[in-house]
């Protein structure tokens, strides 16, 4: 009698289980993107909730049903992360996932520490389960800080290829402001002015625009791939923060700034980038100094020694 009861008390936790509630802690970018790759189609997860810092209007939104899917048919509300410590008691969460860049290896382990205080798992979701894979060759380029000089090499690259003759497109990392889309596509001046970008998105796409290059953003990033590789024999990732790609890279640049030493291997994902990087570039070298580009290269040897460096103004 005790075996059957112990038996049906054991059932009755294991179906519990099956819906695991989960917190995403992110800022309108990696967050909603690992959503969309690795939780959205899992009926094994209920994401209860996002939180949000870093970009503003963000926060006191809902993250739309028709981004999140069937299991959402109301949508995901976004807290802002000062609302963590409330949100890990009044929603049952099991699993908090760390889902933004560009943020100290410090404080990320003081939020693992919030999280696993109150008995919560808390989870980093790696290239393998968020990465999507392109039909054309793409080259990705990101930092270990935000800051480093991404854009001018994006424009740099783009306007070689171009010049080759071949279809370049850039896909750019999110900046989800103000619309939740699923695919934005800037191929002239017109397009950024009917988006009503920001500053910010417009210092990012215009140049591109400007010079005759498809740029591609958006929240729903399988679908900003499969659209953009459709006009392309060639993508270029413009990373945004220190954060990793969302695509699938054959050629994976990350820069350094002289003006930073140390940092490459201080902050998240940065650290990841500087481990995963095929070419090294050194950016801001006529303004750093000897010992700090000493340092910079000592932590190339010691972390990614078979990446090739180069070093720019």
């Amino acid at each position: 009698m005790m075996a059957k009861a112990r038996q049906k008390k054991e059932i009755g936790k294991g179906s519990r289980q099956e819906s695991i509630r989960v917190i995403i802690l992110g800022a309108g970018g990696r967050d909603f993107h690992n959503f969309n790759t690795f939780f959205r189609r899992r009926s094994l997860y209920r994401v209860v909730a996002f939180t949000a810092t870093q970009i503003p209007f963000i926060a006191n939104r809902i993250y739309p049903p028709e981004l999140a899917g069937a299991y959402y048919p109301r949508g995901i509300p976004i807290y802002p992360e000062e609302d963590l410590p409330r949100l890990l008691s009044e929603t049952h969460a099991q699993q908090i996932h760390f889902s933004y860049s560009d943020i100290s290896h410090q404080e990320v382990m003081e939020k693992a520490s919030l999280a696993l205080s109150k008995g919560k798992d808390f989870f980093l979701l790696g290239p393998e389960e968020t990465m999507i894979t392109s039909k054309v060759p793409v080259i990705s380029v990101c930092a270990v800080r935000t800051g480093c000089g991404k854009s001018v090499i994006t424009r740099k690259i783009a306007s070689l290829l171009k010049d080759r003759g071949l279809e370049v497109s850039v896909i750019r990392h999110p900046m989800a402001y103000c619309s939740f889309k699923p695919v934005q596509r800037f191929s002239k001046l017109r397009d950024v002015d009917r988006e009503a970008c920001t500053i910010e998105e417009r210092e990012e796409f215009e140049p591109l625009v400007g010079k005759g290059i498809t740029v591609y953003a958006g929240i729903d990033y399988e679908k900003v791939l499969r659209d953009a590789e459709k006009e392309s024999q060639v993508l270029i990732w413009d990373g945004g923060n220190n954060d990793f790609p969302f695509v699938k890279p054959d050629l994976e640049i990350v820069l350094l700034d002289a003006l930073r030493p140390g940092h490459e291997r201080l902050y998240y994902p940065g650290e990841v980038n500087l481990r995963r990087a095929d070419l090294l570039i050194i950016t801001k070298v006529n303004e750093g100094s000897q010992e700090s580009l000493r340092t910079i290269r000592k932590n190339i040897s010691f972390f990614n020694p078979e990446a090739k460096v180069l070093e720019a103004p």
